[in-house]
């Protein structure tokens, strides 16, 4: 599991999101998993419905996971911006003056 946290480390996503993908990117192997099992269940009426049954119920997973990942990353993508504007506030109106040897940043 990712250690970091949002826009600090070596590592920007927060772990709910790394968690979150990862999920997603391991249902979505399962679902082409589940196509083979599918074909090798198609003599067995009772196992192909059961597959039938938990591959729905993981494209329903993924969309809802999806949907929660969306609205991480939109939120993650905010505070970045939010973080950029205070940063070129602060840094965009610095000015250095110097008067006497002396500096010094407003």
């Amino acid at each position: 599991m990712n250690q970091g946290t949002t826009g600090s480390g070596n590592f920007p996503l927060d772990n709910i999101t790394y968690d979150l993908i990862t999920i997603i990117h391991e249902k979505s192997e399962a679902l082409e998993a589940y196509d083979k099992y599918l074909k090798d269940a198609q003599s067995n009426d009772r196992v192909k419905q059961s597959l039938e049954k938990i591959r729905r119920q993981d494209v329903e997973c993924i969309n809802e996971l999806m949907q929660h990942l969306g609205h991480l990353v939109g939120q993650q993508g905010q505070q970045g911006q939010q973080g950029q504007q205070g940063q070129q506030g602060q840094t965009g109106g610095a000015k250095t003056t110097t008067g006497g040897g002396a500096s010094s940043r407003a």
